[in-house]
């Protein structure tokens, strides 16, 4: 039994993490260049594991890094003919108050459609958007105490972001 409660606590907290949640943001090329749909090719792995580190690492956390990310990230989004993103604001219930999310909110979606790129309904993408949204403003001491985001916050802590995204999208409930 001992022997079964080493294993434990030394594969929680010696072993790797195997949660597949990057810890540092991944080597980004001080310059890059995209030309051509090959170009963007060569980054696509790139700049989903930097998607994934900006998903998960929380806002407050290496500030100076993630605006670089968020910069490369945004770049390649803008030209890829592999991913398009496009999101409608009136959509989304947080940008009056913190319009700064929205790019969490496009990390969010970006990273769903490179993940699975099958599942690209509206409802699906917004719900990937309003998770990662819903997640790192529930790490954050100021907006985990927003008034604006705690339908939102209530969502994510219920497991119901996707009913949340259907009334921000207007959708009827479709159980």
């Amino acid at each position: 039994m001992n022997r079964l409660v080493f294993l434990i606590v030394f594969t929680m907290c010696c072993a790797p993490d195997f949660s597949g949640q990057p810890t540092k943001c991944p080597k980004l090329p001080e310059t890059y260049t995209w030309k051509s749909a090959d170009d963007y090719k060569k980054d696509y792995d790139l700049v989903k594991k930097t998607l994934k580190w900006l998903c998960n690492t929380p806002l407050g956390i290496d500030v100076q890094q993630r605006s670089i990310a968020n910069a490369f990230v945004l770049e390649w989004l803008a030209g890829s003919p592999q991913i398009q993103v496009e999101i409608e604001t009136k959509k989304l219930t947080f940008y009056s108050q913190y319009p700064d999310l929205m790019f969490s909110f496009i990390h969010g979606v970006a990273l769903h459609k490179m993940e699975k790129p099958t599942v690209q309904d509206e409802l699906s993408l917004y719900s990937a958007g309003y998770a990662t949204v819903a997640s790192l403003a529930s790490q954050s001491e100021e907006l985990s105490k927003s008034g604006e985001l705690k339908p939102l916050l209530k969502a994510l802590k219920k497991n119901r972001i996707k009913e949340f995204t259907q009334l921000a999208l207007g959708h009827k409930d479709k159980k």
